[in-house]
């Protein structure tokens, strides 16, 4: 069984058919489209892996099934090579070549397509050395209810989890908001037409209250505080 106490996530209806988690047309698309570690000169990646280790895509019965859940994870690993590091190093190599050329008796002048060649070469060793950073978010698929639970509220995250939930299965989740709630629901009954005439409601700040030129007077704080002693004069 699942036992989750408290989770911050979003919610969805699965908009279509969803084979069996018990099913092997369930586990293959996940494998499928399992995670797979950045390359040499990759960026970003991401893919399907175990809820219960993320250097886990083996995907089966045992590791899916909980219950009346489907539950696997989302990984995304990203990594960026920093700029300022770059420039200096694109700064040292200049520098080197500028003085080895003229350790040699020659002049030499980097033109912009030898620049951009140095750039590309040291931001791809950069690249080989920076250290990914992980992200991981849980799914929780109830099939029968068409309900999928993604533990994030990190909104990146959530529409690269529906694209990818679409490209592994070939059905769309639909954000399950009060508003979609409260369609299906009503739908089908003579409420759902009082749906028509709501709009909107935009919380905007508080509008600045007008100048107060007198001085209120002195509030109590509880009904025995006695007032403040009036100010002596000398």
């Amino acid at each position: 069984m699942l036992h989750l106490r408290t989770f911050s996530g979003c919610r969805y209806r699965v908009a279509g058919r969803l084979p069996s988690p018990h099913a092997d047309e369930f586990h293959q698309p996940l494998t499928d489209r399992r995670f797979l570690p950045l390359t040499a000169n990759e960026e970003r990646t991401h893919g399907w892996v175990s809820a219960d280790n993320l250097l886990l895509t083996q995907f089966d019965v045992d590791t899916v099934v909980r219950g009346d859940h489907a539950v696997f994870a989302l990984r995304i690993d990203k990594r960026r090579v920093n700029a300022r590091i770059l420039w200096a190093q694109l700064d040292l190599e200049i520098r080197g070549r500028l003085k080895a050329a003229e350790d040699a008796g020659k002049t030499w002048r980097p033109s912009r397509d030898e620049r951009q060649q140095m750039r590309t070469d040291l931001r791809e060793a950069l690249l080989r050395e920076t250290s990914p950073t992980v992200q991981v978010c849980t799914v929780v698929l109830h099939t029968k209810r068409r309900v999928l639970y993604a533990l994030s509220l990190g909104k990146a995250v959530n529409e690269l989890l529906v694209r990818h939930f679409a490209d592994t299965f070939g059905v769309q989740l639909v954000p399950l908001t009060p508003w979609n709630r409260g369609g299906e629901i009503l739908a089908g009954t003579e409420a759902a037409a009082s749906l028509s005439g709501l709009e909107r409601s935009t919380f905007a700040g508080t509008p600045l209250l007008p100048e107060v030129r007198e001085t209120p007077a002195p509030t109590r704080l509880f009904a025995d505080t006695p007032d403040p002693a009036p100010e002596m004069s000398r």
